[in-house]
């Protein structure tokens, strides 16, 4: 493009904004609404100049600003105007078509010259896209287009090519579809929830197996007992002993064990990490303390500085206090797990003709 053809698209886009200022301005003085605020006329100052230096890209980013203080239909279509002469071209025609939609009937010249850019530039946008017309199923929820939420009140711009569109209804509906669209092209799509899978039925639990009869233990023959030579003496039976947890059973042995080695393991990590702390509160109580030495008379530091200092040593030193004694306490626990551990319980005395004898049950 030639140095004559920007010239006249500059003075065209400047032509416009100023048609568009009037249209800002005209009704609103007519009303007679309150000032406008000085940060909204420097920004209307600011697109003027930017437009003047034949900036558009500035000056989409001024009127992106005065949308967003005074959102009003003239600005909306100010947007639309510049982002069509920057190629964005989706952006452009969303913004042109409810521009479009809100705009009333012309009265005058201006106006109608007004009507006729909009109406040029939206169907220059409208080459470069697709349309697309969503009927979602009914209660959907959300609708996104190549994952992003739409509006499905209005029509829907996208770019040409393959685009995927998701329905999401209640209770994890959903309605999805693809499709292909060409620009200047324009698809209905009605949307419907697919089928949801049916829930796996529950298998049934298989019935137990019929337990056998205990067998009663054969009745002692006259033979069984062995031949005893010699007097019978009347000693004491031990005890009998209890049988050993099962496999699947912990007993109070293991169950205090377990206890115990859990209980210290924490105590020796939290008196770890308490000194951990204490030593990172500790140095960045030596920094402060630095700082403070280095700063000089000029310039002074905070008043409270030193009272910071002061606090982190404090808080260090209980810190170190704190985990001290957990570990200690950690210690002992562990002691006296070991010493459970080691240590014979529940001895038996067993007398005979020789003596007495003591047996320790682990």
């Amino acid at each position: 493009m030639g140095a004559s053809g920007l010239a006249a698209r500059s003075l065209r886009a400047a032509t416009l904004i100023s048609l568009a200022l009037c249209s800002l301005s005209s009704p609103l003085h007519a009303e007679g609404p309150p000032p406008r605020s000085p940060e909204l006329l420097a920004l209307f100052r600011a697109a003027d100049e930017a437009m003047a230096q034949a900036d558009v890209g500035g000056a989409r980013a001024l009127w992106g600003q005065i949308h967003v203080l005074e959102p009003s239909n003239a600005a909306l279509c100010q947007l639309g105007q510049l982002d069509r002469r920057l190629e964005r071209w989706v952006t452009a025609a969303g913004e042109l078509s409810r521009c479009i939609e809100r705009m009333p009937a012309p009265q005058d010249a201006r106006e109608r010259a007004l009507h006729e850019g909009r109406h040029a530039d939206f169907a220059a946008a409208r080459q470069h896209v697709g349309e697309l017309e969503l009927r979602p199923p009914p209660g959907a929820e959300r609708v996104l287009v190549a994952g992003k939420d739409v509006d499905v009140s209005h029509k829907v711009y996208v770019a040409p090519g393959e685009h995927e569109i998701t329905a999401m209804g209640p209770k994890g509906l959903f309605a999805r579809a693809r499709v292909k669209i060409e620009a200047g092209e324009t698809l209905k799509l009605p949307l419907t929830y697919e089928a949801a899978p049916p829930a796996p039925e529950p298998e049934p639990e298989p019935e137990p197996e019929p337990k056998p009869a205990p067998k009663a233990p054969p009745a002692p023959g006259p033979h069984d007992a062995p031949a005893v030579k010699g007097p019978v003496l009347d000693r004491p039976r031990p005890a009998p002993r209890p049988p050993p947890p099962s496999a699947g059973q912990a007993g109070p042995t293991s169950w205090i064990v377990r206890t115990g080695a859990v209980m210290a393991a924490s105590l020796v990590g939290s008196g770890i990490g308490l000194h951990v702390a204490a030593i990172d509160v500790s140095q960045e109580a030596t920094r402060q303390k630095e700082q403070i030495s280095d700063s000089g008379p000029d310039p002074r530091p905070p008043a409270d500085a030193y009272e910071q200092a002061l606090g982190a040593y404090e808080r260090a030193n209980r810190l170190h206090t704190w985990g001290a004694g957990v570990l200690i306490a950690g210690a002992v626990v562990s002691g006296a797990t070991l010493m459970y551990v080691v240590l014979p319980r529940n001895p038996e005395i067993r007398a005979h003709a020789g003596g007495a004898e003591v047996r320790f049950v682990w």
